[in-house]
């Protein structure tokens, strides 16, 4: 699913975020509320609509191979869409919250100067997420009498959490527009605006580049590193646990 699923998307999505950031402009809050509002609804859609529909709407997987001829991943891929499209907004919606919209407006409104006093105390708040999600799951998704209880328990709390994150990002834009004041570190300097590169010349640029290109290396052995580590580790967890409720159960605690 990452080879053949996640990355083709993820470039997809960088590629149509590029656009989305010249479209905005200096726009930034329409930005960020354009890029995870659809993640939100998608979850909705998935658990009121696609999931209790999901015999109807995945084909066979005895067609499908009839169909292309063969029984490879790509034909369970197809078979499965949903669970797949599922894992594959998810493992978007990860990189992205994080990685893109939290610290892109933390490096907005935070100064360089400022990093090392708050960005250690960013990272520490966030781990208070894991162990917060954890415990829901445990003591009440968790005791749901099948999977699309459970299901809807978790789609509430992640709807509850999207709309939280748009209120908060928009107090928080309102409170340094009209106290300017009390932001936590003063306004850089307005620095010449940038030249903004395709995808093309982004990858050319990172290629004629040594540093950059040990750097991606260097996250290139991090994410092989960590999925294979986790899939060992999820397989002898599914062995330990074949029930979906006790799977969850049993992640919510370790969490």
């Amino acid at each position: 699913m990452k080879v053949y699923g996640v990355l083709p998307c993820a470039t997809i999505f960088i590629a149509l975020y590029s656009k989305m950031d010249q479209m905005f402009g200096d726009n930034k809050a329409g930005l960020f509320y354009a890029t995870c509002l659809p993640f939100f609804a998608f979850f909705a859609v998935f658990d009121r609509v696609i999931y209790p529909n999901k015999d109807l709407l995945q084909p066979d997987l005895a067609t499908v191979v009839s169909f292309l001829g063969s029984e490879g991943v790509v034909s369970k891929i197809i078979a499965n869409w949903t669970s797949a499209l599922f894992y594959i907004i998810s493992e978007l919606y990860s990189s992205v919250s994080i990685g893109i919209l939290f610290w892109g407006y933390a490096n907005s409104v935070v100064h360089v100067d400022q990093a090392r006093r708050f960005y250690p105390l960013f990272g520490q708040m966030s781990s208070l997420g894991p162990i917060a999600a954890g415990q829901y799951v445990v003591h009440y998704a968790s005791k749901a009498g099948d999977f699309q209880g459970s299901l809807d328990r978790l789609t509430a709390i992640i709807t509850a959490s999207g709309l939280g994150i748009c209120a908060f990002h928009f107090m928080s834009e309102r409170f340094l527009s009209l106290s300017p004041g009390s932001s936590p570190s003063p306004p850089p300097a307005r620095k010449a605006a940038k030249p903004k590169m395709s995808m093309s010349e982004s990858f050319a640029f990172l290629a004629s580049s040594p540093y950059l290109r040990l750097l991606a290396t260097l996250v290139v052995g991090y994410g092989l590193s960590i999925n294979f580590t986790e899939i060992i580790w999820k397989s002898l967890v599914k062995k330990q646990y074949p029930s979906a409720l006790e799977y969850q159960h049993f992640m919510g605690t370790f969490r």
